[in-house]
């Protein structure tokens, strides 16, 4: 079988660029992009069959990321793939890689999350504009919904990471999608020891509200000194994620014990993880999240947000706590650090949670069945 992948970006590290790599390789997928930067993404992706497509027109002059998303959306809309030579079955993944479905057939996409912008974080994003960048939003979201709903009653198949976004998916698409839980690679995890500080790795960007982190790290200090809280992730050289950034180093100010590292090593990054002493995480409405997961993995406990992903993930009480704001989440900080041992449990426990709910090799047997069947009905 031939698979080719669409997704419209790979220039980060991120949970998605995992989950696209990791089918590619097993099934030496070839893979269909609209950018792509070798040197900021995972560096397997160097020997993959990688091709980037351009459109007709170039990019247009509405900021980037109104003028990325039309681009990719016309790319991915009128490309036709030579289904003798290009594929089998295509995988899509972030929208609008979805459109390929417009001019190819079968589609089998794995949905991330419908278009956040488009759907459940719309209004918050328009309160964040001047009134000439909501009529451009407001504009733009509009023609994406007519694509979108024009396409996606075609896919053949479904797949999504989280409770929560098949929630999205039959509220915003009118689909059913199946849950097929994202894997952790495991065995590059490890704990080696339980360090006096907190750890946030995530992307920086407004939606993972690193501010509230920062808040409850705050009130913590109040009571327990000589401790960090470090924010390690990606930071894009967008606009608004720099704007972002300048707010949080305002809002923690120097000496207050809050660090930031940008943009680090994989290896910084994961002995980050098997130091720290537990995970913090306070997105908004997650899709599902792999930092939790990933703390468990390197035997962490995790306090994170009553909302979205870690709802799924976090067994509040049991392998970390689910709280309702900055407050709730200084106690539970305060907690842990009085009962180390607390902590410690409850890394274990999640460790042997992901180790055997959250495997590429459960992930890719279910997605291997799926193709399997659409093979056959062909």
């Amino acid at each position: 079988m031939h698979l080719a992948i669409t997704t419209p970006f790979l220039e980060a590290k991120g949970g998605v660029e995992r989950v696209v790599l990791k089918i590619a390789e097993h099934f030496d997928a070839s893979i269909h992009v609209v950018r792509y930067d070798a040197n900021s993404t995972f560096p397997e992706f160097k020997n993959l069959d990688v091709h980037v497509h351009h459109n007709a027109f170039g990019k247009l002059p509405l900021g980037n990321r109104i003028g990325n998303a039309i681009e990719a959306g016309s790319i991915f809309y009128n490309l036709k793939l030579d289904k003798s030579n290009d594929y089998d079955i295509i995988n899509a993944h972030q929208t609008p890689s979805e459109w390929i479905r417009n001019n190819n057939s079968p589609v089998l996409w794995y949905c991330h999350s419908p278009n956040r912008e488009a759907f459940d974080l719309y209004q918050w994003r328009m309160k964040q504009r001047n009134p000439l960048q909501k009529t451009i939003f407001w504009a733009a979201i509009q023609a994406f919904k007519r694509f979108e709903f024009q396409t996606v009653p075609k896919i053949e198949y479904i797949f999504t990471n989280s409770k929560n976004s098949q929630g999205r998916i039959k509220k915003y698409l009118k689909r059913d999608a199946e849950i097929l839980y994202p894997g952790v690679d495991v065995e590059r995890f490890e704990c080696k020891d339980y360090g006096k500080f907190f750890f946030y790795p995530s992307r920086i960007t407004p939606e993972k509200r690193m501010e509230l982190a920062i808040e409850a790290f705050r009130i913590f200090s109040k009571k327990n000194k000589g401790w960090k809280l470090i924010i390690a992730g990606a930071l894009s050289n967008r606009p608004e994620h720099q704007k972002y950034f300048t707010q949080l180093k305002q809002m923690a100010g120097s000496g207050s014990g809050v660090e930031f590292r940008t943009n680090v090593p994989d290896s910084e990054l994961l002995g980050l993880y098997a130091r720290c002493f537990a995970i913090i995480y306070t997105p908004l409405n997650e899709d599902l999240g792999l930092a939790p997961l990933e703390g468990f993995a390197s035997s962490k406990a995790c306090i994170a947000i009553n909302e979205g992903g870690p709802r799924e993930t976090v067994l509040d009480g049991i392998d970390g706590f689910l709280v309702s704001g900055a407050e709730e989440m200084a106690e539970k900080m305060c907690m842990l650090v009085a009962r180390p041992e607390l902590a410690e449990e409850m890394g274990r426990k999640g460790r042997e949670k992901v180790e055997t709910q959250f495997t590429w090799k459960r992930f890719l047997k279910r997605f291997e069945e799926k193709t399997d069947d659409l093979l056959q009905l062909l």
